[in-house]
């Protein structure tokens, strides 16, 4: 018999005495599933290793090696617990809870009586304690949590209260047992317990030196080797090296993926908020007799051929002052809360762009009102579509020729830092309002680029004015964006340089002149006037969207601009770092930072992590003046101006004017992603002007900021959301969380 032979052996026995193991036929106690593991892992290897013999390729060989060493991080390291009891003996004791000294708790029900704090003493236990398990359950929480109190060796006189603390996760095994590192024999152990009104904790067991069986995770194994393997590719593969233009088609194919895995999250997030209602249901959500600001009151406003909501009550009219929130407290005069008065009429601050495109033909057609969820996954997933259309036609004309690695990362972090995944998980009227602008703004900076109305190629007047019409809609979804139009000017001016350029007769020439300036300004007349009537007709001023006659946090008809409340968002969005905490996902957004401001300064959401650590290629900007040199396209002074009014201006405006609304995570959906584009360019053009061991070092920053920024963006959603989860959402939410935290 062969050697190969004898090797094949080998592996198909292994293979199938891992297999009985996955069934169940083998017993291996707390090593159960270890053998499966691996198994599949051999076959993985196999058939890689038949591929490479055949195909001989690096990225594949490396791929190999990867699968290995993380397959040992996954045994060593993440199965640290389940060596605990390994080097000592630790008796397995079921403790008997009637013999305990128990305050507060049913043995029949085997739950507590009351709410407050349950207790078990269990003292003259006099063994090592290296485990401690419960096998416990809240009927309201996610949790159970409980407090472990010792006398040992160490500390025998009296308790060392609150020695160690145990999280039980619903429906999480793993989680019932908590390590403990004491000294010695234990001779006393009391476990309490706090429960809320109504709360109430099954504890059907108390067992201590139970040992931590493996536990393999294929979704940590996963999410560990798409990781590991994306740097590499990033950073070595040769295929990643070549230009966009030599490597289109893998970088256009790389990017939809990376969009639909985006677009499920997206999905996550949504029903997220949806199971929160334990009687959710798809028919229930599209058959909806109620609604909000803006899916139902605006709606029904309409309809009834009115512009206001309603008419304000005489109470609320009586004040001195409707505005000031202490009056209408003092008063007790109820008020909708976040909707403008004017003039003795209820109206809505919010756009209506949505209402006319989505909400008001939905109802009409049906009777029903669309649901706010699904209205901000919609837009939200356009938004993500379009930015992923639009970054692929930016590079596609200005920067055929950079590293496909870097025009990857750039997509990435244009969509981690975005900040759309604020909106998805708590969905508001605001978050409507962010949603729609963000898919509007998106859609029309696509077909601004792909108009061809800069850089190379023959003039789309289509697209232009399709560009116009979204923009102008975006305006009608968040009036903060009509910067964004003004921004679109300095491109229709590089339009008519183009066609001022071209050579054509005089009679054309006209013509030419006369379509594109139709094209491009004509869906701005219309939409614009249409917001501006609307405006008008509420307000008496065109231009007044209403912003000052909220019934809000403040008085806007009296409060006063600081620069203070200004520099604290622009911290709070561009600076503010993140600090390091031992839980999951270990990286904390911490409440927004205001450097005592000496007055009133509204914090909505806090979760604050600064766009330069989220996007670290903002710090180019330090290099603007090198790109410039460097350029030699006979625009660039066109082009400097777009990038400093779409990049700089415009976001640094919507930065200052947000003081009077204080913080809120979701705002900078209005800016990160114009802020970061501008960054790119400038980047880019400084790259291709490097030597090829500084664009090395160069793709390896730009692919650990790409990582980073995904830590972030999960901290900082997961900050923001956990509280908007139902029960067993944020038990499964942690339970993945617990994967990581392998000290647990």
């Amino acid at each position: 018999m062969s050697k190969q032979n004898i090797k094949n052996g080998i592996c198909a026995g292994f293979i199938l005495i891992g297999f009985l193991d996955g069934f169940s036929l083998l017993k291996l106690g707390m090593f159960h599933g270890l053998l499966f593991f691996a198994a599949l892992l051999l076959i993985i290897e196999l058939l890689l290793g038949h591929v490479n013999r055949k195909y001989q390729q690096k990225d594949l060989k490396f791929l190999q090696k990867l699968i290995l060493i993380i397959a040992g991080v996954e045994l060593t390291v993440f199965q640290f617990n389940s060596f605990h009891l390994l080097d000592r003996n630790y008796p397995e004791i079921k403790l008997d809870l009637t013999k305990g000294i128990v305050n507060n708790f049913d043995f029949n029900s085997h739950e507590n009586i009351a709410s407050g704090q349950t207790s078990f003493e269990f003292p003259g236990i006099d063994v090592p304690i290296g485990t401690i398990s419960f096998e416990a359950e809240s009927n309201v929480s996610y949790q159970a949590v409980f407090s472990i109190s010792i006398k040992d060796e160490t500390y025998s006189a009296d308790y060392r209260y609150n020695t160690a603390n145990a999280v039980v996760l619903k429906n999480n095994v793993r989680s019932q047992t908590v390590p403990c590192n004491f000294s010695g024999t234990v001779s006393d152990l009391k476990i309490t317990f706090n429960t809320s009104e109504g709360e109430y904790i099954h504890v059907d067991s108390i067992t201590v030196n139970k040992p931590i069986a493996f536990q393999v995770s294929w979704t940590r194994f996963c999410i560990l080797l798409l990781i590991s393997m994306s740097v590499y590719l990033l950073t070595c593969s040769e295929v990643m090296k070549k230009s966009y233009a030599e490597n289109e088609k893998v970088i256009k194919a790389t990017a939809w993926v990376f969009t639909a895995v985006l677009m499920g999250c997206a999905l996550f997030l949504s029903n997220s908020a949806r199971y929160q209602n334990p009687n959710h249901s798809i028919t229930a959500d599209f058959h909806s007799d109620n609604g909000d600001q803006i899916t139902k009151e605006l709606v029904d406003a309409f309809e009834s051929g009115q512009i206001y909501l309603w008419e304000a009550t005489p109470e609320l009219q009586a004040l001195d002052n409707p505005y000031d929130d202490s009056q209408r407290r003092i008063a007790g005069v109820g008020y909708p809360w976040d909707h403008l008065y004017f003039d003795g009429k209820i109206y809505s601050y919010y756009g209506i762009g949505p209402v006319i495109l989505l909400f008001l033909p939905y109802h009409k057609l049906t009777g029903y009102y669309f649901p706010t969820v699904w209205a901000c996954f919609l837009f939200g997933c356009i938004g993500i579509i379009f930015m992923t259309k639009f970054w692929l036609c930016f590079v596609r004309k200005f920067f055929r020729q950079t590293r496909s690695s870097l025009i990857l990362t750039g997509l990435f972090l244009m969509q981690l830092s975005s900040g759309i995944w604020f909106c998805f998980s708590a969905p508001l009227f605001y978050e409507i309002a962010q949603t729609s602008g963000f898919a509007a703004t998106m859609t029309g900076a696509y077909f601004l680029m792909s108009s061809n109305v800069i850089g190379d190629g023959v003039i789309s007047k289509t697209r232009l004015a399709l560009s116009s019409v979204f923009l102008s809609i975006a305006v009608l979804c968040r009036p903060t964006l009509a910067v964004y139009c003004i921004c679109a000017m300095l491109f229709v001016f590089g339009g008519f340089l183009k066609l001022r350029r071209a050579k054509t007769d005089k009679k054309n020439f006209k013509k030419n002149h006369i379509n594109y300036a139709l094209s491009a300004f004509v869906p701005y007349a219309l939409i614009g006037g249409g917001q501006m009537i609307y405006n008008y007709a509420r307000f008496g001023s065109i231009t007044d969207f209403g912003i000052d006659y909220s019934l809000t946090i403040n008085d806007f008809t009296s409060t006063q601009y600081h620069s203070h409340f200004a520099l604290i968002g622009i911290f709070s969005y561009l600076f503010q770092t993140p600090s390091f905490v031992e839980r999951f996902p270990f990286l904390d957004a911490g409440w927004t930072h205001t450097f005592n401001p000496q007055g009133y300064y509204f914090v909505a959401t806090g979760a604050a992590f600064g766009l330069l650590w989220k996007a670290p290629v903002i710090l180019s900007y330090f290099r603007a003046k090198q790109a410039y040199s460097l350029s030699d396209s006979r625009d660039k002074k066109l082009y400097t101006a777009i990038i400093g009014a779409v990049s700089v201006a415009a976001p640094l405006a919507i930065l200052i004017s947000i003081w009077e609304s204080g913080y809120g995570a979701r705002y900078c959906v209005d800016f990160n992603w114009q802020i970061m584009i501008g960054a790119f360019v400038i980047a880019f053009s400084v790259f291709q002007h490097c030597k090829e061991n500084m664009q090395n070092l160069l793709n390896k920053i730009m692919t650990a900021s790409c990582v980073f920024s995904l830590m972030l963006a999960v901290a900082q959603t997961y900050n923001w959301t956990l509280g908007n989860y139902s029960i067993d959402w944020k038990a499964s939410i942690m339970s993945f969380g617990r994967l990581f935290e392998f000290w647990i």
